[in-house]
């Protein structure tokens, strides 16, 4: 249950509990600090994991206790760092006089307090005891027998953890189901050997409670104890359904359904941000640090705030920004209606694992007979056959639709679906890599081989029997693991020291030397098949010179002056840089290309179309127009016309590059209809400038023979311009040579 708990913890304090823990395996611990480790463990799991448990600790067999016996040194509350860091601190205390207090007294209280705090809240309740049994004890059976009944009534569960106390009893032989084990731990347990007569007495009634409290008592060793706490924890969360509907198989068959989160992606707990300038407060409300957005335009000098409602969002459509208000941007969106539905069956091998998308979700039935009927069959079905089920998913209204992939489950207690998304199309990534070396036969049996021996699902145990190595329930997020050791150890320490990390998430993260052991002959044979040779790198011929060798040819003088120099460059970048910034946030366009002149149009054209601030593109295409008709309606006898024509050479690359491939074609057209009977034209067909068709820019809609066309298909007057342009060129030609 992931639900409240009420856990009181009574811990021994007496004397006796200073004494050197026997089972520590050449550990130097008392037993005090064991019992203090493992509280502190559990303490650590409540407070990371366990937001709605609360704890109370009992301290008995100490001088302070009012009773002579019990004192409560924190009430059941939601445990805290406080708490921890009061609960490290108990073994400084001064050793009292007494061995050890009265367990069944302390238990006796502290079942009466736990009834009183619950009440009527529906709420677990606990209670772990940690003793090495010395305290002395005024029960008898007559008293116990009454304890028995009211833990009974309670109904509480007693976790006892013994220190170097019972060390006798066994679990595994305490089942009535089979007479010799019981027989065998009787005669343990009565001719058990203590330290005192206490120990003696405490641990025959503690025995007999055991007994008689079947269902909520356990008593563990406290090694065990510790070893238990010592393990990592995951968080337990309530059964909620993410979705309760029906599952649509076709237009007359309905299932309902339930749908659980199986497993989602942990991530850390958020840090919240607290003003480091004030007095630091462990309160959670103080100094908290506020985020406050300012919308303004980098080209207003003021920086005046824009409100929120006076925000556009916009896409960029090529070079062009389409505005998209919040209107048009949900009417954009794909929205279905919350459902369901099955599409259909594959086979389970057309689904590889690599097209899991998401996270796992459990599809169950309702409470219902005929439900789980109806679902168990079409499992079942599913799993016979070897197929799996695809299905569209819709969660909640409005919301987007998702193609999942349904894997049938059975096991001995239920049957269910898991759930899990697949890609779309746009989804998928295809990756072409280099064919890799073919493996020869000897190579991928050896291959196979080692396969087969690091399997961690049959590995075998120290019986011989396989067993299942890596389990993941067992399977810990280290990094949450350790970023809770850092926060509790700064909670103990108050400084800024990083913990190095748990010798536990060390022993966690590195994979069990005994399969390694296992497959050594499987190792051995991979590296007797592939022969591995060093790849020396050849060393070039040509000498070459490290900046450390040049470095020591030079004086110190040379090498200041050096750094002298380095110094004046890096500030004048750092300046140019500054002032660069500072135009571009303040709006400051001089440098900015606005028209194109007469004398270097094709530089001017180049600035402006890869302007990067600006978008100045329409205005750059309008304007080497007007430059490329000004310079030929100028011309005396053809002077500007091979300017004219880089010009329009330059203007063609630009449209193509531009996506702006109409404004050349028409231009072209308008060209042609003014000069076709002029040389401009004609040196226009000699150079082969014609329109752009849609193999050099897609959004062109001339074709590659329309565009070959469109300079072949000329009259006879304008063929003989070319020719005699042709042979003006061939007899300028010649008289160079």
């Amino acid at each position: 249950m992931a639900g409240k708990e009420a856990t009181l913890v009574l811990l021994d304090v007496g004397a006796s509990m200073y004494q050197p823990y026997k089972q520590a395996q050449g550990k130097k611990i008392t037993r005090l600090e064991l019992a203090v480790d493992c509280l502190g463990m559990m303490i650590q799991q409540k407070i990371f994991n366990y937001k709605n448990h609360e704890v109370g600790l009992v301290l008995f067999g100490t001088e302070e206790a009012e009773d002579g016996n019990t004192f409560y040194i924190q009430t059941l509350s939601t445990p805290d760092l406080e708490f921890y860091r009061n609960v490290t601190e108990l073994i400084n205390h001064d050793i009292p006089k007494i061995q050890g207090g009265d367990i069944f007294d302390a238990l006796d209280k502290s079942v009466s307090t736990l009834d009183q705090h619950v009440k009527t809240k529906k709420m677990d309740k606990k209670i772990f005891v940690l003793t090495a049994g010395f305290g002395q004890t005024d029960y008898n059976e007559k008293k116990i027998a009454k304890l028995v009944k009211m833990i009974e009534k309670v109904d509480v569960k007693i976790n006892f953890i013994a220190l170097d106390f019972m060390n006798e009893y066994d679990v595994d032989l305490d089942d009535p189901t089979k007479p010799e084990n019981q027989e065998i731990l009787n005669d343990r347990m009565l001719n058990a050997v203590y330290e005192n007569q206490q120990q003696s007495i405490n641990s025959r009634l503690t025995y007999y409670m055991v007994q008689e409290l079947r269902n909520h008592m356990r008593i563990f060793p406290a090694n065990i104890a510790f070893e238990l706490y010592s393990q990592f924890h995951t968080k337990q969360m309530q059964a909620r359904a993410s979705f309760r509907g029906d599952f649509q198989i076709n237009d007359e068959t309905n299932i309902s359904v339930l749908i659980y989160k199986r497993c989602t992606e942990e991530k850390l707990p958020s840090l919240k941000k607290h003003s480091a300038i004030g007095d630091f407060s462990t309160e959670p409300s103080r100094n908290i640090v506020r985020n406050d957005t300012i919308h303004y335009n980098p080209e207003d000098p003021n920086m005046n705030p824009i409100e929120r409602e006076n925000i556009i969002k916009g896409y960029l459509y090529g070079r062009n920004l389409i505005p998209v208000d919040s209107i048009m941007e949900d009417k954009m969106k794909y929205q279905c209606t919350r459902s369901f539905q099955l599409l259909g069956f594959v086979d389970k091998s057309q689904i590889p694992r690599h097209y899991f998308m998401s996270t796992v979700d459990m599809v169950v039935s309702i409470d219902c007979e005929k439900a789980k009927k109806s679902l168990s069959s079409l499992i079942i079905a599913l799993i016979a056959t070897k197929k799996v089920a695809i299905a569209r998913f819709v969660g909640r209204e409005k919301g987007s639709p998702k193609l999942v992939v349904l894997l049938p489950h059975k096991s001995k207690s239920y049957s269910c679906f898991w759930m899990i998304s697949l890609p779309t199309t746009e989804d998928i990534r295809h990756f072409q890599f280099a064919a890799l070396r073919k493996s020869t036969p000897n190579q991928q049996i050896a291959v196979a081989s080692l396969i087969d021996k690091m399997d961690l699902e049959n590995l075998p145990n120290q019986s011989g029997e396989p067993e299942e190595l890596l389990k993941m329930k067992y399977v810990a997020n280290p990094t949450r693991q350790y970023f809770q050791q850092v926060v509790m150890h700064k909670a103990i320490t108050r400084t800024d020291v990083i913990p190095p990390i748990s010798p536990l998430i060390l022993e966690y993260l590195h994979p069990e030397q005994r399969v390694y052991n296992y497959a050594q002959d499987a190792i051995q044979r991979v590296k007797n098949a592939f022969k591995f040779k060093v790849n020396e790198i050849k060393q070039p011929q040509d000498k070459k010179v490290f900046w450390k060798q040049l470095f020591d040819e030079q004086t110190t003088q040379q090498v200041q002056q050096q750094i002298q120099e380095e110094v004046v460059e890096i500030n004048r970048e750092e300046e140019e840089m500054v002032n660069m910034f500072a135009k571009q946030k303040l709006g400051f366009n001089d440098d900015i290309i606005q028209e194109i002149g007469s004398v270097d149009p094709i530089s001017d054209f180049k600035k402006m179309i890869t302007e990067k601030r600006v978008d100045q593109v329409d205005s750059a295409l309008q304007q080497i127009q007007k430059v490329i008709i000004g310079l030929v309606d100028q011309s005396i006898k053809g002077s500007f016309f091979p300017k004219a024509l880089e010009c329009l050479k330059e203007m063609r690359k630009a449209c193509i590059s531009e996506d702006e491939t109409p404004v050349f074609n028409k231009f072209l057209f308008v060209l042609k209809d003014k000069y076709n009977q002029s040389m401009f034209w004609a040196q226009i067909v000699q150079q082969g400038i014609t329109l752009i068709s849609n193999i050099e820019n897609q959004k062109s809609t001339v074709t590659a023979e329309e565009a070959q066309d469109f300079l072949n298909k000329e009259d006879n007057k304008h063929q003989q311009m070319v020719d005699q342009l042709q042979h003006e060129e061939e007899d300028l030609l010649a008289d160079i040579e």
